[in-house]
């Protein structure tokens, strides 16, 4: 079975050649593979938009850098983040590709969870100032903005991961949770993004539950990222 772990220095090298592709520098000091994993990872998604014929473009660089955010808190116009513009004629469809950035749960407005990578309608972070017993702000995206979103895992994936991925695809996007027509401006469905090599039992899950449910489970991504999301072969993945 692959290592699951890369050589952090490999996968520095991957986001910071993304970045200088995109006129931009790597900004974070993080030394913790699982950051640098999400970070790579989140490159992949904006790749597939890329690929999908989406005009992509960097927001909000910090101080002429691209910085990632790494953490589920802050105020999220600290960090940089995507955007991802689809035309069609004259009309054009703005969307943003955040990391993590707090979403409100579909069955409750007061409940939150933190996807790694969401992709969200534009100029959507609400503040809620009652949030915490200090006066700290709480800055979160209401369900209704969300479009879909992308859980990032540096393991090899075993069966527990696997449901709980489902759990939390019911809390933000139940509807996913059914078979879904693909049509119209197609984004990615919501995935679970996973750095190691599946066995044959979690191959069965992962089968059974992209049969029964619209969503992408993508594992062995330290050897295979680059592939899955090519120009070649991004359009095997579920959309919405």
């Amino acid at each position: 079975m692959a290592n699951p772990f890369k050589d952090i220095k490999e996968l520095t090298r991957e986001v910071e050649n993304y970045l200088r592709k995109n006129r931009s520098a790597l900004y974070n000091n993080s030394k913790r593979i699982s950051d640098f994993f999400e970070m790579a990872c989140y490159n992949n998604v904006v790749r597939f938009y890329e690929n999908n014929g989406y005009e992509v473009s960097i927001k909000n660089l910090i101080k002429n850098k691209f910085k990632y955010k790494c953490t589920t808190a802050g105020n999220p116009e600290n960090y940089s983040f995507f955007e991802a513009v689809y035309k069609i004629g004259k009309l054009a469809f703005h969307y943003e590709i955040r990391h993590n950035i707090n979403i409100q749960s579909y069955h409750t407005d007061d409940t939150y969870t933190t996807p790694d990578i969401s992709i969200l309608k534009p100029n959507q972070v609400q503040i809620d100032d009652d949030f915490y017993l200090s006066k700290q702000k709480y800055y979160y995206i209401k369900n209704s903005s969300l479009i879909s979103f992308c859980e990032v895992k540096n393991f090899t994936p075993y069966p527990e991961l696997l449901f709980n991925f489902i759990g939390v695809t019911n809390e933000l996007k139940p509807k996913l949770l059914a078979k879904v027509k693909q049509s119209g401006k197609r984004h990615i469905s919501t995935s679970l993004m996973i750095s190691g090599k599946s066995n044959r039992h979690t191959d069965k899950i992962i089968s059974n539950l992209q049969d029964r449910y619209h969503i992408n489970v993508i594992c062995d991504l330290f050897n295979i990222g680059g592939v899955t999301f090519g120009k070649r072969s991004y359009n095997r993945l579920k959309t919405v």
